[in-house]
């Protein structure tokens, strides 16, 4: 899960409205259609430590939702886009796509998953690489669950997941050059990731399970096949509502991470990720998402850094209508190489990172929401050239039904 999601510390969209009921001429479906607008104003649009560029920006987000159901088996696909426009910056405005397709069959013993999700987007992966670059992500996930007694049963995933980056096609010239450049950097991060396992899952309670399970996954990539690597993970889950306020995502295991050319070091270490959602009253909610995880680099001549995050965050109903949210996160990059610092000196980049997020979301209609909310987010580095700060004040209007 990338550590990215911690540290821009994204609102959570607000909460659903009744989809539109197609059961009188289409038995088992549902349709929601959306629409939402937000417009921004971003201090720091490239995320650099000097010559910084502001604008504002609007973000238009059309999409819609359709869902199956019948007996055992549910199906779901949807399709969102964001049209984005940048008032005071040329050679940025894109529009960005997100598919997903789901299916999931219940039988008595036997549970079958499938998902399928397509991301074209301008944010960044990661922590490294900041301002608007352009990359492709399609995963796709088959999942399979048997009951072997009350208690046990046993999950064996597959995944599979295409990164590219194709490049800008800004209209700019005077970003053309730097364009150019960072394109040709990134396009080396072009990579294909496969990673199957199984994990035994024993019931501790009714709505809660512990997961012991292995992994085993490869990465390459396009044209860097240097940076091939097998990866061997054991995990520890904790899945499902473990009492009547808590519930988890969390695991946590040992990585192995075996760089086939030998390029760069090995990593064996930590790796935790998912969270926990506390919800102390009706009106009032806690989360706690944690990530531990190797991150593909293109600094220098490292090859990877080691991400790790914690994000905190509560949501407070005030009323059927108002709500407030707060998030705040800190983070580390550390790298796995020794780089010039200055021209008598070498070291270990370290970064710190820390967010925070301030919304405010109002019903109009159960159909008809907006919202406010404010986003700081920075990164210090004993690299000093990678340090940055960055803030966004927002308001926002969403339509669905």
């Amino acid at each position: 899960f990338s550590a990215l999601a911690a540290v821009t510390l994204l609102v959570a969209p607000p909460s659903p409205a009744g989809a539109l009921n197609l059961e009188e001429w289409l038995p088992g479906f549902t349709v929601t259609p959306f629409l939402s607008e937000r417009i921004e104003y971003e201090t720091n649009v490239f995320q650099r430590a000097s010559d910084e560029k502001s604008s504002m920006i609007s973000r238009t987000t059309p999409g819609f939702l359709v869902e199956y159901g019948r007996g055992t088996l549910q199906l779901a696909a949807g399709y969102r886009a964001e049209i984005v426009h940048y008032f005071d910056l040329e050679g940025l405005d894109t529009v960005n796509h997100n598919f997903v397709g789901q299916g999931k069959l219940t039988l008595a013993k036997l549970q079958l998953m499938f998902r399928d999700d397509y991301i074209q987007t301008t944010v960044p992966p990661g922590t490294e690489l900041t301002g608007p670059i352009k990359s492709n992500t399609n995963t796709l996930a088959p999942t399979a669950e048997y009951k072997l007694t009350d208690r046990f049963s046993l999950g064996a995933n597959y995944t599979w997941t295409h990164i590219s980056f194709p490049g800008s096609d800004s209209s700019s010239a005077a970003n053309a050059g730097a364009q150019a450049q960072q394109d040709q950097t990134v396009q080396q991060l072009d990579r294909d990731e496969h990673v199957t396992g199984l994990t035994v899952f024993w019931k501790f309670r009714p709505t809660a399970d512990l997961g012991l399970g292995y992994q085993y996954g490869t990465k390459t990539f396009t044209s860097a096949t240097e940076r091939n690597v097998h990866t061997h993970t054991v995990t520890f889950t904790v899945r499902g509502d473990v009492t009547s306020k808590l519930s988890s995502t969390f695991r946590i295991g040992i990585l192995h991470r075996e760089e086939i050319s030998g390029v760069a070091p090995n990593f064996t270490g930590l790796t935790m990720g998912g969270g926990w959602i506390f919800r102390m009253s009706d009106r009032t909610t806690f989360t706690l998402d944690t990530d531990r995880s190797v991150q593909e680099s293109v600094f220098e001549g490292a090859q990877y850094y080691v991400s790790s995050s914690a994000t905190f965050g509560v949501r407070q109903e005030f009323s059927r209508k108002l709500a407030a949210t707060f998030r705040t996160a800190v983070g580390t990059s550390d790298y796995n190489t020794r780089q010039p610092l200055d021209a008598f000196r070498t070291k270990w980049r370290h970064d710190n990172l820390a967010g925070g997020t301030l919304g405010l979301e109002y019903a109009i209609q159960p159909w008809l929401r907006t919202g406010l909310d404010y986003t700081f987010q920075s990164r210090g580095s004993n690299f000093r050239p990678f340090n940055y700060e960055d803030s966004k004040i927002a308001g926002r209007i969403t339509l669905q039904f």
